[in-house]
């Protein structure tokens, strides 16, 4: 969609669709904020030094934008800028790709990107070829520099820190790059919109309604989704971008989040948070089908492939929310729709429904979600049928 540079070394021999990113999408960074400030330094320095560099943000940032402009900034410019994608597929031959990116790569730059997100074979892989040395020594043998990308900041990467340790070495620390998430940079975004526009040919002048809601969406999926939404918005026959045309592309206030997850989660829609990290994703996709079940953080964990307390970390980073609150939540909501369809049920019967093992602690998460016990709320929830129903007879 952004203007797109060809990288200087053709690929060829190689699982092209497996492993190499043979074009990059080359997007700046934008805005006059003290991050966008301060990473425009950071860049220029790391483009006058040599060091391997490490970059975190989530997933949708310009992580790969970043490496890519510093690598264009440096003096060796001139030679190939190869990224190594974390949506492989073909374990049999991950291996030899890689040593031959490292190669075609020969006195520019290989970018190994989003390493967290990596399926646990090409992991093992990863680890196997840095604890041999075998990657070292093909990079000082030709030249190349080393930058390595994740969804997670150095500082809040809890996933198998042995494995981040022994691909990114001691050095990587001084040349470190956090990337905050578009909802952090909400100064900047006017910057961005006014760009894509006019990457896409198109002027658009959004209403300050439609303005203030983009500020201050959540925007999971961060750039590229911003990118998706204004592609969306250029395609209005009018220039005029109303609120209602921001609307229409799925943008959201941020209001009630936590009420939207929940009614997500109970109508199993889980179109929304396919932006967040895929074992998010899972979890969240787990929880939906399982709440009814006595499910821990544990035993969602590995339905996620992750673990428990990275896991947590997520639910914390994405959502605001513990996992236990999320869950209870979901109970609660639950247990409100079980009594609103049957006004006789049981309360010990819509307990056991929900997933709770303990009917005080039902009682007490129910008050304090809803804002009354469930057999005031029942209680109530019959004289509303009853009135009702007395106003259809009347009539």
């Amino acid at each position: 969609m952004i203007n797109k540079t060809k990288q200087s070394e053709q690929i060829s021999n190689i699982d092209k669709e497996d492993v190499i990113s043979s074009g990059q999408l080359c997007y700046p960074i934008l805005g006059h904020s003290d991050t966008a400030e301060r990473l425009r330094q950071k860049m220029m320095f790391a483009s006058e030094v040599n060091f391997p560099v490490f970059i975190s943000g989530e997933s949708g940032c310009e992580k790969r934008d970043i490496a890519y402009l510093i690598h264009q900034n440096s003096s060796h410019r001139l030679h190939p800028f190869i990224c190594i994608p974390a949506n492989v597929h073909n374990p049999g031959t991950y291996r030899e790709n890689v040593l031959r990116c490292i190669e075609l790569a020969k006195g520019g730059a290989v970018y190994f990107e989003e390493i967290d997100s990596l399926k646990s074979v090409f992991k093992d892989e990863l680890i196997f070829l840095f604890s041999m040395d075998v990657i070292q020594e093909k990079l000082r043998k030709n030249q190349v520099r080393l930058m390595v990308s994740c969804t997670e900041s150095l500082e809040s990467f809890v996933l198998q820190p042995q494995y981040l340790s022994k691909i990114l070495g001691p050095s990587v620390l001084q040349l470190n790059f956090h990337l905050p998430p578009l909802r952090e940079r909400a100064e900047d975004i006017e910057y961005h919109i006014e760009f894509i526009s006019r990457s896409l040919n198109k002027k658009m002048h959004l209403t300050p309604e439609a303005m203030h809601l983009m500020r201050h969406y959540e925007w999971p999926g961060n750039i590229e989704q911003l990118q998706h939404v204004l592609l969306s918005l250029a395609s209005l026959p009018e220039p005029v971008v109303t609120v209602h045309d921001v609307l229409s592309c799925g943008v959201r206030p941020r209001q009630s989040r936590t009420a939207d997850i929940i009614d997500c989660l109970l109508n199993q829609h889980l179109e929304p948070f396919r932006h967040y990290h895929p074992a998010l994703i899972k979890a969240l996709h787990f929880l939906s089908q399982n709440y009814q079940e006595d499910i821990s953080l544990t035993l969602m964990s590995e339905a996620s492939y992750t673990s428990a307390s990275h896991l947590s970390y997520l639910f914390r980073k994405h959502l605001k929310v513990s996992f236990k609150t999320i869950l209870c939540q979901v109970r609660v909501r639950f247990a409100q729709q079980l009594i609103s369809e049957n006004t006789h049920i049981k309360i010990t019967d819509v307990c056991m429904s929900c997933g709770f093992g303990d009917l005080s602690h039902f009682e007490k998460m129910f008050k304090r979600y809803i804002g009354c016990t469930p057999r005031q709320y029942r209680n109530s929830q019959r004289a509303e049928k009853h009135d009702l129903s007395s106003e259809q007879y009347v009539a």
